[in-house]
């Protein structure tokens, strides 16, 4: 069993595994975060465009997804 104290509580890692984050973090610039609202979907509903949210990982919404599995499927 391993008993974590001071900052590698906060962190889950060791000193040495901390230390080289923290190069790492000072070397390699961080990507911009992602918006956190996904877009809006792709699809189609008929001859007007879907309104509904975009799945975070896609392009289209969970009911165009479902359709998109369906036709896999088939």
């Amino acid at each position: 069993m391993i008993l974590l104290t001071g900052r590698a509580v906060d962190t889950g890692l060791c000193k040495l595994c901390r230390e080289e984050a923290d190069v790492l973090a000072a070397v390699v610039p961080v990507a911009p975060a992602a918006p956190s609202v996904p877009g809006t979907c792709s699809g189609r509903d008929g001859e007007t465009l879907c309104t509904r949210r975009a799945l975070p990982t896609r392009s289209v919404c969970l009911t165009h997804r479902s359709q998109e599995l369906a036709g896999e499927m088939a």
